[in-house]
């Protein structure tokens, strides 16, 4: 055999067992590991945009809110994981209400939410009891907004299923916490890209409660959230939010957040 057919066959055999050595990795990949992957997807170091949720009840009755969002990516420094501030645009009578959301990185830790009504000129703490209630009357929560730690719940990679034309991985969320909103998540999780494109909630009776489908847009290098679309299985409610001018990496400062900021009732 010439040294060039030699050379050949050790180049395919080198290159099929990289794939096999790749197919192994990708099929002993747990959970765990892919909502770690989804949790470092690139977000930036904080973001400006505004936020348009459109709530439409079951009759079919729509209310618009426009917010200002303001978000920082602490990534765990100084007990972190993210800040994130709203502001209310529209509608008139609802301008200048806003809220701030603190999400700690350490475990057990409850985020911090407060509340500004400006007719009220007063911020207001919102109690780990009131974090289940809709979000400005949306279809999510308080708590829906922050980040919830991976080690608060176990995840369970359940299957691999087609979605949005391409492959996506399918996980499973429980919390280990009594007394938790949901009695589980189901994540849809592009394969290998690590974006979740729709979440199945469930309540405490293993119902279905809710679907939230997720479109991405792609801002410079990074993939970012473009539209959400959630529905309320058991009352027929839904809320779409839509993003729109969306600036990434502004140099967004620590002192933005906090409740001084709130009282302005409007952004920098």
């Amino acid at each position: 055999m010439g040294i060039k057919k030699v050379v050949g066959v050790v180049f395919l055999l080198i290159l099929a067992e990289a794939v096999v050595f790749s197919s192994v990795a990708q099929s002993a990949l747990t959970g765990l590991d892919i909502m770690k992957k989804v949790e470092e997807l690139p977000q930036g170091d904080d973001q400006k945009s505004t936020v348009t949720l459109i709530l439409t009840s079951a009759q079919g009755q729509e209310k618009k809110i426009i917010t200002s969002r303001y978000w920082k990516n602490n990534r765990g420094k100084d007990g972190f994981y993210s800040k994130t501030l709203f502001f209310t645009n529209h509608p008139p009578d609802a301008k200048g209400t806003g809220f701030l959301i603190w999400d700690y990185a350490e475990e057990g830790k409850t985020d911090g939410l407060w509340l500004y009504l400006p007719s009220l000129r007063k911020v207001s703490v919102i109690s780990t009891r009131s974090q289940d209630d809709a979000f400005m009357g949306s279809d999510l929560t308080f708590a829906d907004m922050g980040q919830r730690r991976l080690n608060e719940d176990t995840h369970e990679l359940i299957g691999e299923k087609p979605c949005d034309g391409k492959a996506c991985y399918v996980v499973e969320s429980k919390p280990k916490e009594t007394g938790s909103a949901y009695g589980k998540r189901i994540f849809w999780i592009l394969k290998d890209e690590w974006r979740t494109v729709k979440i199945e909630y469930f309540d405490q009776k293993k119902d279905p409660l809710k679907v939230q489908n997720i479109t991405w847009q792609k801002n410079g290098d990074l993939w970012v959230w473009g539209k959400a679309i959630v529905k309320n299985l058991q009352t027929g409610h839904s809320t779409v939010f839509e993003i729109s001018d969306l600036k990434i990496n502004n140099g967004l400062r620590d002192d933005l957040f906090t409740d001084r900021m709130l009282k302005r009732g409007e952004g920098p």
